[in-house]
């Protein structure tokens, strides 16, 4: 612990020692896989053995969560069968019988990294574990983490129960865009409801197992996880400024000290330089020959991109737009796009797309509409 304390100082004094401007030296990082991804853009700032599979232990349980709070039914209440009360490793104690919310499940799910409320969870939303493992595999695989393949969810040891640092950072970064798993995976410490086997109410006291939250100013994130074959692992987020990035060790018997150098090393290095939100509505495209006479472009993903700090007074940004645009126009169609430069050079760009579809103008189109509205007309008058 003395060694991983000290190379950990030795490598935050340096940084600090170097020249305003200056890059810091990425951390040298005993993970047999990680990575450190902003979240805004997705960048990847660190990478080691980012494709690697590995066993992810209890940080499983970040997308177990997310497809719960996805469920829209956080408020149903739970019967705990014998079956989930049964799990073996980390446990909220749950007991066959009990009646507890799906909230409070998911609550000890993250902080408390209960085994049994994972699967009480998966019975609950899919009848059984592997219907629901079947919709942790289907949801990884929409988010974009194809190497991922999930026996369980809660990740305790199973053959093929695997993932890689990227993979893992697809999931968070897309987890935390939720409100609620972000407000969740963010507290320290906390109280849920609970019923005790005589069905007496009384409250149960959870402390967050992400010891990095009290260690680490900025971090507000995300999940533990040890087992005997995955070794220690940590998914953790930081927020500072405008900037939050997410870090991933796996197999990392230094997980604590070496997320912090991450994350340090992420934040001392790169800035974010944000032009437009997604969904932004960019300006309004005359149509030529539509249906209708104009199209908003919208911003299809977050225009903004992660540079150097050095570099970041070298950004700049042009926009590709035509005057006007031919019907016929469909919705998503890419009809334009944002350029970014850094020191004259063309690093990114991101798509302007319709935002809906506008149908050639052509006589029989004008016909059916004028008829249309004549009819809405009469109607609107009582006389249909």
């Amino acid at each position: 612990m003395g060694r991983q304390l000290s190379r950990c100082i030795i490598s935050m004094l340096t940084c600090l020692w170097l020249t305003a401007g200056a890059v810091c030296a990425a951390p040298s990082l005993s993970a047999q896989g990680a990575i450190l991804m902003d979240a805004k853009t997705g960048q990847v700032l660190y990478e080691k053995n980012i494709n690697k599979k590995l066993p992810p232990a209890s940080t499983t349980k970040i997308l177990t969560a997310i497809i719960a709070i996805e469920s829209g039914r956080l408020d149903e209440t739970v019967r705990v069968s014998a079956n989930a009360a049964a799990t073996g490793g980390s446990s909220l104690n749950l007991y066959p019988g009990q009646l507890i919310s799906l909230r409070e499940l998911v609550t000890g799910l993250l902080l408390r990294s209960g085994n049994d409320a994972a699967v009480a969870i998966a019975e609950h939303l899919a009848g059984s574990v592997n219907a629901f493992v079947e919709s942790m595999n289907s949801k990884a695989a929409s988010i974009g983490a194809i190497n991922t393949r999930f026996r369980n969810p809660h990740g305790l040891n199973t053959p093929n129960h695997l993932t890689t640092a990227f993979d893992l950072a697809l999931i968070t970064r897309y987890a935390l865009v939720n409100p609620t798993f972000a407000e969740i995976v963010s507290t320290k410490e906390t109280t849920i409801e609970w019923l005790d086997r005589k069905g007496k109410e009384q409250d149960r006291h959870l402390r967050n197992t992400n010891k990095l939250l009290w260690m680490l100013e900025d971090a507000d994130g995300v999940k533990t996880g040890t087992t005997s074959q995955a070794g220690p692992c940590l998914v953790s987020s930081a927020t500072r400024g405008n900037q939050k990035l997410i870090a991933v060790v796996l197999h990392d018997h230094s997980r604590w000290y070496d997320s912090m150098q991450l994350l340090k090393y992420g934040f001392d290095t790169y800035d974010l330089y944000e032009y437009a939100e997604q969904g932004t509505v960019f300006a309004a495209l005359p149509v030529e020959n539509g249906m209708t006479g104009m199209v908003d472009a919208i911003v299809a993903m977050p225009a903004a991109l992660v540079v150097n700090t050095a570099d970041y007074s070298s950004i700049a940004v042009e926009v590709d737009l035509p005057e006007q645009i031919k019907a016929p126009v469909y919705q998503g169609q890419k009809i334009g796009e944002v350029v970014f430069y850094v020191k004259d050079k063309a690093v990114k760009t991101v798509d302007l797309t319709a935002g809906s579809t506008v149908e050639e103008r052509t006589m029989n189109k004008i016909f059916l509409q004028h008829w249309l509205n004549t009819i809405r007309r009469l109607s609107g008058w009582g006389l249909l």
